[in-house]
């Protein structure tokens, strides 16, 4: 496999780039590769012998045993994505990841959910491109629909209530939900 992220050694998770930047042939080229192994494994049972070596060609590194995404399946720089442990992806799920996605162990994510991490600029929407990082920690869980902005980080235990569309970052032990969310209510973990 190919070094993690060496097509976008200088492309900063949380910059801009303008599309006539020459680093940005990088990542269009990361987005084709990453398209063509989507189409592959959307087209196949996440049960069939290669799925997984498909999925580990498309993000670049080894995937646990425990993880498990559901096709069809969607993102569009793999080399850009961070999965942990015991993480479940529902079907339908679009990840738009040039600006870095990172998801820690335990994290549920439901069907239909759309996470990006790029953005067009507001005056200069056909040139310049805004990246952030989008970080899910431990245990959190994203309903069903709900839409997760660049530079958003969800905390540990949230939960992110169907159609959600997140725009601000989500405490710790914290329940989200609405257009755009706001905090429901906290959630209380028995201690450890």
């Amino acid at each position: 496999m190919q070094q993690r992220d060496l097509m976008f050694d200088q492309i900063d998770a949380t910059g801009s780039g303008y599309k006539s930047d020459p680093r940005m042939r990088n990542v269009e080229a990361e987005m084709i590769r990453s398209h063509e192994l989507c189409q592959k494994i959307s087209s196949k049972k996440p049960t069939d012998p290669d799925y997984k070596s498909l999925l580990e060609e498309l993000f670049q590194c080894e995937i646990d045993d425990s993880v498990a995404i559901v096709s069809p399946f969607y993102c569009d720089c793999g080399c850009r994505m961070t999965i942990g442990k015991n993480v479940i992806i529902n079907k339908g799920a679009t990840i738009l990841s040039p600006g870095k996605v990172v998801i820690e162990d335990n994290v549920l994510i439901g069907p239909e959910v759309k996470i990006t991490t790029v953005n067009h600029d507001l005056q200069d929407r056909h040139n310049l491109f805004h990246f952030g990082k989008v970080t899910i920690k431990e245990n959190a869980w994203i309903g069903i629909g709900a839409i997760i902005c660049p530079g958003v980080t969800i905390g540990k235990n949230a939960v992110v209530a169907a159609g959600a569309v997140v725009t601000k970052d989500v405490p710790d032990n914290m329940m989200v939900g609405g257009v755009p969310a706001k905090a429901i209510k906290k959630i209380d973990f028995p201690s450890e």
